[in-house]
C-alpha cells in the first residue's frame, strides 16, 4: 500500500490524493510531524517533494497505461 505523509493538509496532498485515486491505487494519508516535506512511501521507496511524487505517480501511470493495453 501506498502511504502519503504530510506536515500540513494543503492543496499539494489533495492533489496528489485525486492523482493516487484517479489512477485506483490504493493508499491512505496521514499526518506525519517530523515530516517537512511531502513524502509518498511506495513499497521500499520514499519519495519526497511534489515534483518527485509527480514523477513516481507519471511511471506508474505508464505502467498501468502499458498492462492494460497488453496484447499478452
Amino acid at each position: 500500500m501506498i502511504t502519503l505523509q504530510y506536515a500540513e493538509r494543503n492543496a499539494q496532498v489533495e492533489e496528489v490524493e485525486d492523482r493516487l485515486k484517479s489512477l485506483s491505487l490504493a493508499f491512505e494519508s496521514r499526518t506525519a510531524a517530523q515530516s517537512v516535506n511531502l513524502q509518498l512511501i511506495d513499497g521500499s521507496k520514499q519519495i519526497q517533494g511534489l515534483t518527485a511524487i509527480q514523477a513516481h505517480l507519471d511511471e506508474l501511470s505508464q505502467e498501468l497505461h502499458q498492462w492494460y493495453y497488453c496484447n499478452c
